[in-house]
């Protein structure tokens, strides 16, 4: 597995998961608001970024690559995960395989319904759209959902991190789109089964995570719900500043 790390290593570890169709760039900008306290592992999952393509993507595949990763630190960690990546770390929490010491979910889905479920494995069976530069891929890179309060010099960044070049000279973005057949997502159901410190953060404009899902979760886990303005989706992008200070306070407060 792929992944980018900042700070030192005898500090106390956080891993940092991305959400589907990502990558582990999406924290550059979070990370230097914290990398001097903890020692931050951003990993590219399974068929994403920089890690290999996998013959299986189930919620379980990526959580037993976390327990793999989590198992070369030493001592307790962790998990902040945005959207897909809060939903692999319960997955992670829930297993109590190798779970983690706390858990910040950040703007996850609560459960997904059958149309959308259909759609997105519509979209796994294509190979997707190829371009003649990079340039051209990066100026029609979209973030999903499309609205966001994000700057377009970090959205060309990251999109710059999403394809690679073919043998012909042509550029493809490098996500494995088999990975979008993603299984049943069944957040409250996992959310009973964790016990660590949780913390669950919204973006207050947010169309993936409704409002009474978001406290249904806090409700089960015993856990802290906090709302992040200005920010629709793309937390990690819109609002690294102030999402660093909460992951900050989310770990103070288990001192």
């Amino acid at each position: 597995m792929h992944y980018r790390s900042w700070g030192d290593p005898k500090k106390p570890t956080i891993l940092l998961l991305h959400a589907l169709a990502c990558h582990n760039g999406w924290w550059k900008w979070v990370a230097p608001y914290l990398e001097k306290e903890f020692y931050l592992v951003a990993p590219d999952l399974r068929g994403h970024g920089l890690s290999p393509w996998a013959d299986s993507y189930r919620f379980e595949d990526y959580a037993m690559d976390i327990e793999k990763l989590a198992r070369t630190f030493e001592g307790p960690y962790a998990i902040v995960g945005h959207s897909m990546g809060g939903y692999v770390g319960l997955k992670v929490a829930s297993r109590g395989v190798c779970p983690p010491s706390a858990l910040m979910i950040a703007d996850m889905k609560i459960d997904s319904p059958d149309e959308e479920l259909a759609g997105l494995h519509k979209a796994a069976q294509k190979s997707g759209r190829t371009y003649e530069t990079l340039q051209d891929a990066v100026v029609q890179y979209k973030l999903l959902p499309p609205k966001h309060t994000a700057p377009m010099d970090r959205i060309e960044e990251i999109a710059k991190e999403c394809y690679r070049q073919l043998e012909d000279g042509h550029w493809r973005e490098r996500f494995d789109r088999r990975a979008l057949a993603i299984e049943k997502v069944e957040s409250i159901k996992l959310s009973s089964q964790i016990s660590c410190p949780t913390w669950i953060v919204r973006a207050n404009e947010s169309v993936v995570m409704p409002a009474e899902g978001a406290e249904e979760l806090t409700r089960i886990t015993n856990g802290q719900l906090q709302e992040m303005e200005g920010a629709c989706h793309h937390l990690p992008l819109e609002v690294p500043e102030a999402f660093a200070t909460l992951i900050r306070s989310f770990m103070a407060k288990l001192r």
